[in-house]
């Protein structure tokens, strides 16, 4: 009985957390709250980050970036993702805290967050949820 159970926990997915990527944006328009992003190939990365030759960006033939991009604001708002997981095999969990600040810088900023994760080919959509409420935020598919 209790490995039953134990199988139909949420597994961990492994998580590597990118530091200084910038959003650029060309010729993206951001709806007005958060947005969620699900990057499966280069032509989407270089459509939000840029061409760029760092040595952390992904393999994409063997994973994904999954980001979480505000639109642009003069407040120090900030995005997080708390834990990352795997559910039965057909979607990803990711649970965030979003903080849309509550002072008022002197420039503007696009507050984001990018993590890479595996390639999982079962996996056909990754659920973004609040970490504190539980609330689905959005569900992104995995092209």
């Amino acid at each position: 009985m209790f490995c039953l159970f134990a199988n139909a926990q949420p597994q961990q997915v492994e998580a590597r957390f990118l530091q200084d990527y910038y959003y650029l944006g060309n010729g993206m328009d951001l709806k007005s709250d958060v947005n969620y992003f699900v990057i499966a190939n280069r032509k989407e990365f270089k459509k939000l980050f840029g061409v760029t030759h760092r040595p952390d960006t992904p393999d994409f033939s063997k994973e994904i970036m999954l980001a979480i991009i505000m639109k642009q604001t003069k407040w120090n708002a900030s995005v997080n993702m708390n834990k990352v997981c795997m559910k039965a095999g057909g979607f990803i969990e990711v649970y965030c805290d979003l903080d849309e600040g509550r002072h008022q810088l002197t420039y503007k900023t696009y507050p984001l967050k990018v993590c890479i994760i595996p390639r999982y080919p079962s996996v056909t959509k990754v659920n973004f949820y609040n970490n504190w409420k539980m609330r689905l935020l959005a569900s992104v598919p995995v092209k």
